[in-house]
């Protein structure tokens, strides 16, 4: 009988935690987080070789709804959050005096001539 593993985000996580448990007892000299490190990589080993797979599978789903992708979309939002910064710094936004619409144009340019994409107005604008 061949015992397959299976190793998702889920037991990573757990085996992660494990770890960084282990480090830090050793450098506290803490029994109690040795103790709850070693529970940590006993339950990742214990669901690696668990032949409830849907169950497991179930487990790692509400672990990624819940923990992983919240944090990659924070990372995400903030990726954006600081490009978008980078990019308003270097531009200027204006109205078109005959629509509204507003546009973009580069900053430190002097005055530079602008045709509006919505209505094709054409005016000069200073950057």
């Amino acid at each position: 009988m061949k015992s397959k593993l299976n190793i998702d985000e889920f037991g990573i996580f757990l085996v992660w935690m494990g770890i960084i448990f282990s480090l830090i007892s050793y450098f506290t000299k803490s029994t109690f987080l040795n103790s709850f490190g070693f529970v940590i990589f006993v339950f990742a080993i214990y669901r690696s070789f668990s032949r409830q797979t849907q169950r497991r599978a179930l487990e790692n789903e509400q672990f990624k709804e819940k923990f992983i992708n919240p944090i990659k979309k924070a990372i995400k939002n903030g990726k954006n959050d600081a490009t978008k910064l980078n990019r308003n710094k270097d531009f200027k936004y204006i109205a078109c005096p005959n629509c509204g619409q507003k546009l973009r144009i580069p900053k430190k340019k002097g005055n530079v001539k602008v045709r509006c994409p919505k209505c094709g107005e054409k005016f000069d604008a200073r950057s």
